[in-house]
């Protein structure tokens, strides 16, 4: 079209097409503080040119070509990875502080402070083995010592729980995440095939994704129609047709079947499983895959459970050492026929929450041997109480079964890879605060990239107030410029129609 109607029409789409600008910008500024909003772009393009003959190609205004997500996709997968790094030492870190906690040292309530209590009162009783008050004060200072590591091991016992529940409820999080992605595929799907571009949709879905790889390292794909398809440490969740589901390990049933967190168990597995492993399995069913993650808050708690195994296993391993090496001494050799100080622990396994004083010295602590003479022949004879009290810096092994007990020294001879018992608690103490002074520092780092990465993110993909005004001013001087081209017009078919007679 020609003439003045086709100039009308030109100024018409030029009033729209910038109409079209004003509302984008008006939607950017709106969600200048839309965490994850990524601002959108109008392309403007000049519409398909009117052929006139002896003239040549005449323009017909404009069209709006799309509008566009300013994004960058290799920043947002770096973002993605960072974070997911990010949630892994974060986790970590928290879990392993609230284990260093349970150990609280150094303090006068910590373990290593009633350690040495015990110790002194030995000591005093070696000095004053004549005294009942020495004994009651021995036996009512290794309560206090029982008692303070029955405490820390029922305290990692409900740590181990909690940290369990924890990656349970995270698998939780990542099925629901997965499954509104599943939802947002088929939108963003329908829309595309449309010719539509979902960009407030493209959005939420980058929004999940950040939020699936905090909780679990993910590699993502798009398609043609920006579908998401996820993988979890290698092995396909979502793709456009299907949906699977994450799952933890949490136990063994009465059948020795793995529980699973979904109340499901695994079907088959001749391998010992460990406890907070992740299965990738299909819905409605029991069938599953073991997957190792690397990274997400889930890869954290995994290796926060296996620190709190390790410690707990330790805290074991000393209790059984600590009471077999003093029942050793106390009972001359001879725990089942002589006395020994604490009850008998069969093994190891969950020695810190079974030490406990003999029964017989708790109703009666003169019975507590002091002397050379098992039956306290020599009330001023205080060597054998020396010889335990001596154990505060004799090495051991830490295998006490290679231990070797000689009555004639009151010593207990040990093999290799011997240390105090001291010793092999300082050994916890530090290990646990190395691993949380590693994870703080990973942490402190990783929040800098992130700060580096979510800074460059912002700079492409963010809003800035100042530009979207600018813009705003641009796009509404070209809409009144097109208005005035409209009323211009209006007035010449005003004259043209209405003021030029036959």
């Amino acid at each position: 079209m020609s003439g003045l109607f086709g100039t009308l029409n030109t100024a018409t789409k030029g009033l729209n097409a910038q109409q079209t600008a004003l509302q984008t910008i008006g939607h950017n500024v709106a969600n200048a503080n839309t965490t994850g909003y990524t601002r959108q772009l109008v392309t403007m393009q000049a519409d398909f040119a009117q052929s006139v003959a002896g003239v040549g190609q005449i323009g017909t205004g404009v069209r709006i070509g799309n509008i566009d997500r300013v994004s960058d996709h290799y920043v947002n997968t770096q973002l993605r990875d960072a974070h997911s790094t990010t949630q892994k030492h974060e986790s970590l870190s928290d879990i392993v502080g609230q284990l260093e906690a349970v150990f609280n040292e150094p303090s006068d309530s910590g373990l290593s402070n009633q350690i040495s209590e015990v110790f002194n009162a030995w000591t005093y009783l070696a000095s004053n083995p004549e005294q009942s008050s020495a004994r009651t004060m021995l036996v009512q200072t290794t309560e206090t010592f029982t008692d303070t590591i029955h405490h820390m091991a029922n305290s990692m016992e409900s740590l181990h729980k909690d940290t369990l529940g924890e990656l349970s409820k995270d698998a939780m999080d990542v099925n629901s995440t997965l499954k509104q992605l599943e939802g947002l595929n088929h939108q963003i799907w329908q829309s595309s095939v449309r010719g539509f571009t979902p960009n407030d949709l493209l959005d939420q879905q980058d929004r999940l994704l950040t939020d699936l790889a905090g909780k679990i390292d993910i590699t993502v794909e798009k398609d043609q129609f920006n579908r998401a398809s996820v993988d979890i440490a290698g092995t396909n969740v979502l793709n456009s047709s299907s949906r699977k589901e994450v799952a933890v390990v949490t136990g063994t049933n009465e059948d020795g079947e793995y529980t699973l967190s979904d109340n499901d168990v695994l079907s088959s597995s001749n391998d010992a499983i460990a406890l907070g492993s992740v299965v990738i399995k299909t819905p409605d069913s029991n069938e599953g895959t073991l997957v190792n993650p690397s990274k997400g808050s889930m890869r954290g708690t995994q290796e926060a459970l296996v620190v709190i195994s390790d410690m707990q296993a330790e805290l074991d391993d000393f209790a059984f050492s600590f009471t077999n090496a003093v029942n050793l001494i106390h009972s001359g050799g001879d725990v089942e026929d002589g006395q020994p100080f604490f009850e008998v622990l069969s093994d190891s396994t969950g020695a810190a929450k079974s030490i406990r004083t003999h029964q017989a010295l708790r109703d009666d602590p003169d019975k507590v041997v002091s002397g050379k003479s098992l039956d306290n022949e020599y009330s001023g004879d205080g060597s054998r109480a020396q010889a335990i009290a001596s154990l505060q810096n004799q090495t051991l092994s830490k295998d006490f079964n290679e231990s070797h007990y000689n009555e004639d020294t009151m010593k207990i001879n040990s093999g290799t890879k011997r240390s105090t018992l001291f010793g092999r608690y300082n050994s916890m103490v530090t290990e646990i605060g190395i691993v949380k002074q590693q994870e703080d520092n990973m942490l402190e780092t990783q929040n800098g990239v992130m700060q580096l990465l979510t800074q460059r993110r912002e700079s492409i993909s963010g809003v800035d107030i100042n530009e979207e005004v600018v813009d705003m001013i641009k796009y509404s001087s070209a809409f009144q410029a097109n208005s005035r081209v409209l009323q211009t017009i209006s007035e010449m078919l005003d004259t043209l129609i209405n003021r030029t007679g036959v």
